[in-house]
């Protein structure tokens, strides 16, 4: 399962991981930035910096394990699988821009509409999910999309109310239509998180707004295999609840908050550059680890086909229902 020094030096080296994604049980992908031109470009000038896309076989013959996609005059860049009639890996630039990876066709596709028939204009893709197979986009605006298929992208954004020109003056206003991230148990079964407390819900048909006990910034949210939709807010908070129904399980006053959280092998795993962390009785608790070695790869998660993908500044690994497998540490190769 791990990559040789030659192989890190070609597709790793002077690089981070800023996204993964499970493309399959045995295909798995990353999104790289380039680390020496991101300290020279500074957070205005994310387009300048080189980024990479990198798929991972690792059941391969060795000399085809690895494929990479260079990136030039990209804005921040996600990736996620997508099932819905294909089995790809697409990347999406915050600004729309799509590419593909895998199936009988790769490449460029047309950039996501920026306007919708059935939906106010597109704003920013700040995230995407596999949501029963279907890759979701949320972003700026109460930008809600899915991917039909190749070039084909459908808003679900109706009956979320559209960004007016006020609400772009107004800082606070804005931030609380910026959608952060979206999970769900169907297609037809949705919740997003935005703002201060903003969480929607979406039942195939119309979204519409849920009481929500706090005022907290939101970033994540996770629709898990216990039946509870948990929130994850500004400091490593949590919620739990769904509808109507919330309460906080999690207090905490953490430097960052949770980046992902996500259901895997009837547990719920939460995930910052700080660390993995797993709720048990309503407490957080630290993921344990086989080493540090793994421990050290926290930062992004990704679930699909019965794996969860964990990489970050320091390396990634899986674990595959039952126990971590390292793919790298970049101090093997220091």
């Amino acid at each position: 399962m791990q990559i040789t020094e030659s192989q890190y030096a070609e597709y790793f080296e002077g690089y981070t991981i800023s996204d993964c994604a499970v493309r399959s049980n045995d295909i798995f992908c990353f999104i790289l930035r380039n680390i020496a031109e991101a300290e020279d470009a500074g957070p205005t000038a994310e387009a300048y910096v080189t980024k990479r896309l990198v798929s991972y076989y690792p059941y391969d013959p060795i000399d085809k394990q690895l494929g990479k996609t260079i990136f030039n005059r990209y804005e921040n860049l996600t990736v996620c699988a997508s099932k819905n009639g294909e089995d790809k890996a697409v990347v999406t630039s915050s600004d729309g821009l799509v590419l593909t990876a895998g199936g009988n066709e790769s490449g460029k596709e047309e950039p996501i509409p920026t306007h919708h028939e059935t939906g106010p204009r597109r704003g920013a893709i700040f995230r995407t999910r596999l949501i029963q197979g279907v890759m979701h986009a949320v972003g700026s605006g109460h930008t809600v999309c899915i991917r039909a298929g190749k070039n084909r992208w459908e808003s679900i954004s109706h009956h979320l109310p559209a960004e007016t020109l006020a609400d772009f003056e107004d800082e606070e206003r804005s931030g609380n239509m910026d959608l952060e991230d979206i999970d769900g148990f169907s297609t037809h079964d949705l919740y997003a998180v935005a703002g201060k407390g903003c969480v929607w819900h979406f039942d195939g048909v119309k979204w519409r707004p849920l009481p929500f006990p706090s005022t907290m910034y939101l970033h994540s949210v996770c629709c898990a295999g216990d039946g509870y939709v948990y929130v994850g807010a500004q400091s490593g908070n949590i919620f739990r609840g769904r509808q109507n129904e919330w309460k906080q399980i999690v207090r905490e006053s953490m430097t960052l908050p949770f980046r992902d959280i996500v259901w895997h092998a009837d547990k719920l795993w939460l995930s910052s550059d700080y660390g993995l962390w797993n709720i048990s009785n309503d407490k957080l608790v630290a993921a344990e680890f086989p080493s540090s070695d793994v421990a050290v790869c926290a930062g992004n998660l990704s679930v699909n086909d019965g794996v969860l993908l964990m990489a970050g500044t320091n390396g990634a690994a899986i674990h595959d229902g039952k126990s971590w497998q390292l793919i790298f540490n970049t101090m093997q190769f220091a």
